[in-house]
């Protein structure tokens, strides 16, 4: 197993892996269609792309929705939509990763690994029901189209039209990448240049030129912060590894270490990256602007508040609720503060006791409902 990201290689991940990379960073996708548009829109700009800069240009615009290796994001949703098991099966995974790494004692440290070979055993079985034709298929279409974004992101002709120096030429970038820096900030500059584009355009009634059944451009309303790629970086290699280590069906206890050591980075970087989960269901302009990681962490909306009487509290009737994220975090909100924790409440905790399921806490007290 790949243990340095800035050495990664594509075949080291199982192609379930590979794709759940993908997934964190199916926004370059959207990006690069909007990099069409401008094409289009600012020819001078675009001089001296090559021919076969041009064709991937040319592709985004016209192909994009209408051609097997072309998904539009209606159709690379459907195809990601195997990751839901993963997302749903790792939690355990992640949580006895966790609890290995952060409260094993050294007496619990056999009970604590074979509890964790337990969940890589549950893990890999039911990812391996997602094997086949439709996820192979699935797998080859997402990884054309993402592969001809990242051309356009590494190409220093196509980021000299916004001034911009290109990401690097890395075959992994951006799953796995050097993680020092090299263009984690190029998403952010992109999304501000070319949203100001399409806006500066519709002020003035600039030239239209539209191509027959291609969507017409688009703000891009996605949230990418230079910390939350570093955070998408992260949470793609060490998710895909995981994964890929999972479906290696090697359970040695020196090989489970490795394997431990890639669920716990990969839980401590979803945890960074879990949105305020109550903004989420109270601001459709804040969900517009996550990615499909931050989306795949968040629960569906409890079904309203909920009473509790709760002894000695001088009440009889408190409007408390909690938000879930997948089973492994905890965020309270209601009128009673929770206590906080190093772990962002990580279950299972003193703090927050069956955290998959909805329950009512009350200053370190889990109520289940």
């Amino acid at each position: 197993m790949v243990a340095n990201p800035g050495k990664a290689s594509r075949p080291s991940l199982h192609p379930m892996g590979r794709l759940y990379g993908q997934w964190a960073f199916n926004f370059m996708v959207d990006i690069a269609s909007a990099i069409a548009d401008d094409f289009t829109e600012r020819p001078q700009c675009y001089r001296e792309v090559t021919d076969e800069l041009g064709r991937i240009l040319s592709s985004f615009r016209s192909q994009l929705g209408s051609h097997p290796d072309w998904p539009d994001a209606r159709q690379r949703k459907a195809l990601f939509r195997v990751l839901g098991a993963a997302c749903l099966a790792g939690a355990p995974l992640r949580e006895a990763a966790l609890v290995y790494v952060e409260t094993g004692a050294e007496l619990n440290r056999d009970l604590l690994l074979d509890a964790f070979r337990d969940t890589v055993l549950s893990f890999r079985n039911q990812l391996k029901t997602e094997e086949g034709q439709s996820l192979d298929l699935g797998c080859r279409q997402i990884g054309a189209v993402f592969d001809n974004a990242v051309q356009l992101f590494q190409s220093d002709l196509i980021m000299k039209a916004f001034g911009l120096g290109a990401a690097p030429k890395d075959q992994d970038w951006p799953i796995a990448g050097r993680l020092k820096g090299e263009g984690t900030n190029l998403a952010t500059e992109l999304i501000r240049a070319l949203d100001g584009g399409t806006v500066a355009r519709a002020l003035l009634g600039g030239p239209k030129r539209e191509v027959e059944g291609a969507a017409k451009p688009e703000p891009i309303r996605i949230s990418m912060p230079q910390n939350k790629f570093i955070l998408l970086q992260h949470a793609a290699w060490y998710g895909g590894m995981t994964i890929s280590g999972t479906m290696a069906e090697n359970d040695r206890a020196e090989d489970l270490l490795p394997l431990i050591g890639d669920a716990y980075k990969w839980t401590k970087a979803l945890q960074r990256l879990i949105p305020d989960v109550v903004r989420v269901w109270k601001d459709p302009q804040y969900r517009m602007r996550l990615t499909d990681l931050e989306w795949g962490m968040v629960e569906p909306h409890p079904s309203g508040a909920v009473d509790v009487p709760f002894g000695g509290v001088g009440a009889t009737g408190l409007g408390l609720s909690t938000a879930t994220v997948r089973g492994e975090v905890c965020c309270c909100t209601g009128d009673l503060p929770c206590p906080a924790s190093s772990n962002c409440e990580v279950s299972p905790g003193p703090s927050c006791l069956n955290c998959g399921s909805l329950a009512v806490i009350q200053c370190g007290m889990a109520v289940q409902i």
